[in-house]
This record gives C-alpha cells, sequence and structure tokens, in this order.
C-alpha cells in the first residue's frame, strides 16, 4: 500500500513538472487576456500550442499567474487581490468553458481536413464547420443526382456511382460524429458500399448478355438462361437493400420481355393453323377499335389460354370468312374483308370486321356499333 501511495505521489509530481516544463509565464505580459486565446487551437501559448494544453497546464499557468502578482513591488493590495480574482475566474472557465471551445475548433478542423485529405469534392460544410449535405450522382453517366443530408441519408443513395458511395459514407460518418444521423443507417450504407462495385459488374455482365442475346435468333432456351440470370442479379440487388430499377437492369429486362413476346406470336401463330385457320392469318391484324388494330393471333391464344373455344368460319355463298369464339355465356361470330394495309406489307393484312353474330342475332358492324360488338368479343376471349 505505501509503494502504491508513493507511486501515485511520483506521478502527481511528475505531472506537474511536465506541466511546468511546458509554459512559462512572462510577468511582464499580458498573462491574463492571452489564456483568453486558448479556443484557438493553433495558437501559442506561454510556449505550447492551445491544442496541446491540459488542465494541468492551467493549474500550472494559475500558479505561475499568482506569483507573479505576489512579486509585484508596485502593485497595492487591492489591485493584486482583484488580479487574484481575475486569474482564478480566468483558470476556472479555461478548464469548463475554453477548452469545450477549442474542442470544438479542433473537430471541425478535422472535418475540414478530412474533406481535403480524402478529396470529398461532393461533401458540403456549413458556415459551422458541421457536415450540411452531400451531392450523389447516378451511375447513368447523367448529371441527375440527389443531395442528401445527415437526416435524410437514410433514404439511401439507391444506384449512385461508386464514387458518390465513397464519399457518402464519409459524410455519414461525419454526421454520426455530430449524432446528426442513425447508426443503422450509416451502417447499412457502409454496406452497400462494400458491395456496390461488385454488384455493377454484375448488372453490367447481365446487360451485355441480353444485348449478345437480343441480335440474334430467339429461342425458348435463350429466354429461360436470360431469366435465370435476371432472378441471380435481382437477389443480389435485393441483398443490398435496393430497388430493383436500376435503368440499366430495367432496359435489359424490357430486352428479354420483348423476346418473351416473339416467342409468344410464334407460338400463337403456330397454334393458329393448327386450330384450323389458314396460315396467311398468321400475320394479320384485326381492327376491333377504330386506329387500334391487334394481331389476330393474339385473340386466338388468349381465348384457347381462357378455355373459350375458337374455329374458323370459311367463306359461304351468302357471308364472308370469320371466326367464332364460343364461351359458355355467348357465342359471338366475327366476318371480315382482308385488305392491304395502307402503307404497309403487301403480305400482312388488316382484317375490317363488315358484320357479326351475337347468340345468333345478325347485325352489321359500323363505326357506332363497332365497340359494343367488340366488347361482346371480348367477354367471350375471357371466357365469360
Amino acid at each position: 500500500m505505501r509503494i502504491a501511495k508513493t507511486s501515485i505521489a511520483l506521478l502527481l509530481v511528475c505531472g506537474a513538472v511536465l506541466a511546468q516544463a511546458a509554459i512559462r509565464v512572462d510577468c511582464e505580459a499580458k498573462f491574463l487576456d492571452e489564456l483568453d486565446r486558448l479556443s484557438e487551437p493553433d495558437r501559442e501559448i506561454f510556449g505550447l500550442k492551445a491544442r496541446d494544453w491540459k488542465p494541468e497546464h492551467v493549474d500550472e499557468w494559475q500558479r505561475q499567474s499568482l506569483a507573479c502578482i505576489n512579486a509585484k513591488p508596485n502593485w497595492g493590495d487591492a489591485m493584486k487581490d482583484s488580479m487574484r480574482q481575475a486569474v482564478t475566474a480566468t483558470a476556472s472557465r479555461s478548464r469548463t468553458n475554453l477548452f469545450a471551445r477549442r474542442d470544438d475548433a479542433m473537430r471541425k478542423q478535422g472535418l475540414a481536413a478530412n474533406v481535403t485529405d480524402q478529396k470529398l469534392t461532393q461533401v458540403v460544410l456549413n458556415g459551422s464547420g458541421n457536415p450540411q449535405e452531400i451531392n450523389t450522382f447516378n451511375r447513368d453517366n447523367s448529371n441527375r443526382g440527389e443531395r442528401l443530408t445527415c437526416n435524410t441519408l437514410k433514404q439511401s443513395i439507391g444506384f449512385a456511382k461508386v464514387e458518390s458511395y465513397r464519399q457518402a459514407v464519409a459524410f455519414g460518418r461525419m454526421c454520426q460524429q455530430m449524432g446528426m444521423t442513425d447508426p443503422s443507417s450509416l451502417a447499412l450504407l457502409e454496406r452497400q458500399a462494400a458491395g456496390i462495385s461488385a454488384l455493377y459488374d454484375a448488372i453490367d455482365a447481365f446487360t451485355n448478355q441480353v444485348g449478345i442475346a437480343a441480335k440474334q435468333p430467339v429461342s425458348e432456351a435463350k429466354v429461360r438462361e436470360l431469366v435465370a440470370a435476371r432472378e441471380r442479379v435481382a437477389a443480389q440487388i435485393k441483398s443490398m437493400s435496393l430497388p430493383l430499377n436500376d435503368s440499366y437492369y430495367t432496359k435489359a429486362i424490357s430486352s428479354i420481355e420483348k423476346m418473351q413476346e416473339q416467342l409468344n406470336a410464334q407460338a400463337c401463330e403456330d397454334q393458329l393453323v393448327k386450330t384450323g385457320f389458314p396460315s396467311s392469318w398468321k400475320a394479320n391484324f384485326i381492327l376491333m377499335e377504330w386506329n387500334s388494330p391487334e394481331l389476330f393471333a393474339s385473340i386466338v391464344c388468349a381465348a384457347q389460354r381462357n378455355g373459350a373455344q375458337v374455329r374458323y368460319l370459311s367463306p359461304g355463298v351468302l357471308s364472308k370468312e370469320g371466326f367464332e369464339v364460343k364461351s359458355p355465356q355467348r357465342t359471338v361470330q366475327i366476318f371480315t374483308k382482308a385488305d392491304r394495309a395502307p402503307g404497309g406489307d403487301p403480305n400482312v393484312k388488316l382484317m375490317v370486321p363488315v358484320s357479326a353474330k351475337i347468340d345468333g342475332k345478325s347485325t352489321d358492324v359500323t363505326r357506332n356499333n363497332l365497340r359494343a360488338i367488340a366488347s361482346e368479343l371480348i367477354a367471350a376471349v375471357r371466357n365469360q
């Protein structure tokens, strides 16, 4: 116990000696005013920079200052008492307010240094040196992006550039130091930043794969391969808590959907012929709404998919050729005339309804009743 007490005493003495050696108060200078500048980190005060001052230095300054006052031969007791009170008050203020102001100034210096050293060109500090906002930029090579503050950083920066992620993480850490952002938001941002480069590589590889496939003849095997690749990339995006709206990803998805539509159209055309329709009808369009022709094969496929019955109606002596769609509730027969669409492919015909028979009741098709007849046809196609 005696050894421990001796060691503590030696430490206290050594601390006081070090403080005494570090500063030296000039009794002829304005030693009282100088201490008020402790809030300026880089200012040298009594031989020691303000950033290096500690409470024991203030104690030493107070001891030396009181010694200077006591040694003044021309000062009266009243003046000495007043100065002693001022020194004591300044020392007390320094231990609380001035050190706090100095530490705040050092923190702001550190933030500014981080911005410079880390080349955070997208980070903005406010007039007080605190983090204000970050400008992020999307990875689609446009100038579009977002301005996020410490409070809105939790919204995620989406598919921003890799560099924007790097700077956003640094900005988020500044915000967290200030207690201005949620730790979980920063943790998510750090996780996304760590994996964003690999994610972009995966998306780019996927889009390249789709681009190559789009230039080749479409096949079911190729579309299945692309759909499997899409699912893998989608899972990777979701694992990073990002939405499935990256511009490159969605463009590739659209290409796959077009390929699937081509396959569906081919299947519909084949099915149309198997159903007994003339092969020349495979590419035909039908006008069931003015200025909105629809591929006839798609109507046949939709009807069969829904369980409705579809058959070809060959032309008779008094009737044109047409087709019939039958559901449990209605039977719709449409008779058409096929003409070449103005300016279109000579091999592709536009079938214009001229008459119809709804549940055995015949009617001529006109501009006024075309929509009503189309509604009956749509209901039958839906097996209603």
